[in-house]
């Protein structure tokens, strides 16, 4: 597959650079960090289903009514003090 990238002559001529001081292509630099690019949102995009997963099996534990939290519920009633 052949892609055409429009880029200013000043970036292309730095990225050049930057690729032959690394010791590499400017398009084996591009290939690499599209690379890690897709490796990275594979690895989320399957922790993201072992969590679900892990959710899915712990939440059938839970049955009833959900607890609210109640502002109320974390003092004691007010005593008279006569």
């Amino acid at each position: 597959m052949c892609i055409m990238l429009d880029m200013p002559p000043a970036m292309e001529q730095e990225a050049k650079d930057l690729a032959s001081v690394q010791g590499t292509t400017l398009e084996r630099m591009l290939l690499d960090h599209i690379e890690q690019d897709l490796a990275r949102r594979r690895m989320a995009k399957e922790t993201m289903s072992k969590l679900d997963h892990l959710v899915e099996k712990t939440s059938r534990r839970l049955n009833g009514k959900s607890y609210v939290f109640n502002r109320a519920d974390a003092y004691e009633p007010e005593a008279c003090l006569a």
